[in-house]
Formats: structure tokens, C-alpha cells, sequence
């Protein structure tokens, strides 16, 4: 193929988000298009990281090691120098747990009402968390669009189960649609699977031992993907419990 007619293609290809699609560019199981968690039993299960371009989710019970993992990924996407996101629709997030790990001047921290545990279940009986969600989710799709963004996290693991299936599954659709073919990794957090894209992965974590706040946490992680592998089997990590 003549080199001005390729590269014409490719340019109509970037232009439509389909450049991913190209032999020339870096694959899918390539460096350029992962995420690292930073958590090197994690990653090896990944094959190097959370896809780039997908939705993707870290799903799992209070202390199984969900907020392990999403401050080790946030932290190792700064050091990288990459700007990341996070959306917090409860303002349940902790910075100065994570201030030795995250580089904050590259993060943007959208909070929401705060929220006692005790208000969670009651505020859902009079919708006041299904706006709260519904907000959450806007702010998400105005991140997304705007782009630049190595990493972007959803966090809804303190919100009601039911309060998120109230959700339509095209608002995952449309927002996968909005990353498709970009360099951002969007994850959502919750405490029972909510969505993830074709491309995406699961990580379902489970705590398989009963343990004391203070000691090492072993947490199960099982990730699934559209296309079963041999090698997706359950992996231990080795976490540290104040961060779980």
C-alpha cells in the first residue's frame, strides 16, 4: 500500500477511535495500553495492567482490598506522570492515608455529599443516594470527554446495590463508547459486579480469612474477562490492612 494512502487511513482511524485497531501501534497486550495496579501478583494475573480504552471493575466486600488496590493504581499512574481521577460520590475518600503514596498535584478529586454509613441506607429509601449517583455518574462522562486522563475511578462501593442496578446498562455503554480507542483506563469500584466492556476485565476480591485491623491481609483476587484464559486463576495478596 502506497505510504500516503496509509497514512490517510490511519489518520481516519485515530480520527474515529479505531487506531487501536492498527498493526503499527502498540497492541493491547502491549505496555502503552495498560494500567498497572502496582501490586505485582495482580499485575501478572493482568498480563501487565487494567486495559486501556475499556471499563473496567474492582469488585469485593468492606475490606477485601478494593481501596488497596485502587490507591496502588493511582499511585503508581502519578509517578508515571500521569494524570488520574477520582469520583467520589459519598466523599469516603481518605487523603491523608494515601498522601505518601499518590502524587495529588496530578489527581482530580470530584467529592460529593458526605455521607455517614448510617445515612447511606436511609437517605436510599428517599432517593436522596440515587441522585447522588446519578451526579456521580455525570461527572464521570464530563472526565471521560474531556480526555487527558491516564487513569479515571468510579467509586461506588459504599453505595446501595440496589441504588446502582437501578442504573439503565446502556449508561455503561454509553460511557464505554466515550473511551473506546483512548489511553484511559476508567474502573468503577463497587461490592457486587456492575459493568465492564468487551475489552475490560473484572477483579473480584474476596477475603478468604478472618484477620485483626492490624495484621497482614490476605485477600483472594479472581479476575475474569470476556475470554477465559488458563491462566485466570485465583491469585493471594499480601495487603496491608489500614489500606483495605
Amino acid at each position: 500500500m502506497p505510504a500516503i494512502a496509509r497514512d490517510d487511513l490511519e489518520a481516519l482511524l485515530r480520527h474515529r477511535k479505531l487506531d487501536h485497531t492498527l498493526i503499527t501501534a502498540a497492541g493491547p497486550d502491549q505496555p502503552r495500553w495498560l494500567v498497572p495496579t502496582g501490586i505485582a501478583d495482580l499485575d501478572a494475573r493482568l498480563d501487565g495492567g487494567i486495559p486501556r480504552g475499556h471499563l473496567s471493575e474492582i469488585v469485593g466486600p468492606r475490606s477485601s482490598g478494593r481501596l488497596t488496590v485502587t490507591v496502588s493504581a493511582l499511585a503508581a499512574a502519578t509517578w508515571r506522570g500521569e494524570a488520574v481521577a477520582l469520583i467520589d460520590p459519598l466523599d469516603m475518600f481518605d487523603p491523608v492515608s494515601a498522601a505518601h503514596h499518590i502524587d495529588f498535584q496530578r489527581m482530580l478529586w470530584v467529592r460529593g455529599e458526605a455521607c455517614s454509613a448510617s445515612r447511606v441506607s436511609l437517605s436510599c429509601e428517599y432517593g436522596t443516594l440515587q441522585k447522588s449517583l446519578d451526579r456521580a455518574v455525570k461527572a464521570l462522562n464530563i472526565v471521560l470527554q474531556a480526555g487527558g486522563f491516564g487513569l479515571v475511578v468510579l467509586d461506588l462501593g459504599e453505595m446501595s446495590a440496589r441504588a446502582v442496578k437501578r442504573l439503565p446498562y446502556a449508561t455503561w455503554l454509553r460511557l464505554h463508547r466515550v473511551i473506546e480507542g483512548s489511553e484511559t483506563a476508567c474502573v468503577l469500584i463497587g461490592s457486587e459486579p456492575i459493568a465492564r466492556s468487551a475489552g475490560g476485565v473484572s477483579v473480584l476480591l474476596t477475603t478468604p480469612h478472618a484477620r485483626s485491623l492490624k495484621s497482614e491481609a490476605d485477600c483472594s483476587a479472581r479476575v475474569v474477562r470476556a475470554r477465559a484464559r488458563e491462566t485466570d486463576r485465583d491469585v493471594c495478596l499480601s495487603l496491608s490492612a489500614p489500606a483495605c
